[in-house]
């Protein structure tokens, strides 16, 4: 099966806006990688659409970031739009999170904060960041679908475009229509931590009925927060969630109090498993 000129190997599954899959790059890309991830659109665009959409992710990509997926292309074929990403086969957050310590999990949620940081700082709020949305580049993480739920935000509503299960990571003020901002993507960070480390959701079961339905309850329903975290993780979920005046400022004040406490947890760890968290944790570059 083809898309264009990419030849999809695999599907790798559902996410906000569209589907993934594992594809053979196209040789115009000079790309040493056999394969890379695909991401197509549920949305059909216009032409207007995907101008509008690729200048955006263009100045994302002008980003390169460590702690950020690696856009190589963005297409359209019979007004179907795709993203090409590096492929990482380490697998987003939400599949792999229980076959990793606790130390590297807050590590690669710090990085996701500061990908979530460097996007920021170009007046990018992300919006749609979850466990699904960070991927493991071997013991980093990085954070992907870069801005997407902005730039769709003229094409799609934001909060319809996914399962009613992504609500779980929305700040509620978002959910109800309100601004996308820093504020917002902390707490989205914080909710993601809470369930990278906890099977507790903070939310509790949401109705499916239907998505009002899913919107009132998380709107209303103050988040229950898992109190048998170490309390240095506890505080820095608590201040994600805070109203937003009291919350972290920014999302790189997140990733250094995260780099704390993963280097905390690494320490007590036994020593023969701290090797790898130690040359994670030695050195981040800026972003």
């Amino acid at each position: 099966m083809r898309l264009g000129d990419y030849e999809l190997i695999e599907r790798l599954g559902d996410g906000n806006h569209g589907i993934f899959h594992i594809a053979k790059p196209p040789a115009r890309l000079g790309l040493a990688d056999p394969m890379v991830t695909l991401k197509v659109l549920d949305h059909f665009g216009s032409a207007d659409d995907f101008k509008r959409i690729t200048n955006e992710l263009r100045l994302l990509h002008s980003l390169q970031s460590p702690h950020l997926v690696e856009l190589l292309d963005a297409g359209s074929v019979d007004g179907r739009m795709y993203l090409a990403t590096r492929f990482y086969p380490g697998g987003p957050l939400s599949d792999i999170r229980d076959t990793l310590d606790r130390a590297t999990l807050v590590a690669v949620v710090a990085d996701a904060a500061r990908g979530a940081h460097a996007m920021h700082e170009v007046g990018v709020a992300h919006r749609d960041i979850n466990p699904q949305n960070v991927f493991i580049d071997r013991t980093r993480g990085r954070l992907a679908d870069l801005g997407l739920a902005q730039t769709l935000a003229g094409a799609t509503a934001t909060v319809g475009t996914g399962p009613i299960g992504s609500l779980q990571f929305i700040d509620p003020e978002l959910a109800w229509g309100g601004q996308a901002s820093r504020a917002t993507d902390v707490w989205s960070i914080g909710i993601t931590l809470h369930c990278a480390l906890s099977d507790q959701l903070p939310f509790g079961e949401i109705p499916t009925s239907s998505l009002m339905a899913a919107l009132r309850h998380v709107v209303h329903t103050p988040p229950s927060l898992d109190h048998r975290f170490e309390p240095e993780l506890l505080n820095v979920v608590s201040r994600c969630l805070a109203p937003i005046g009291e919350r972290f400022s920014t999302a790189l004040e997140v990733a250094e109090q995260l780099d704390d406490v993963s280097r905390q947890l690494a320490q007590a760890m036994p020593a023969d498993r701290r090797t790898e968290q130690t040359d994670h944790m030695e050195d981040h570059p800026d972003v």
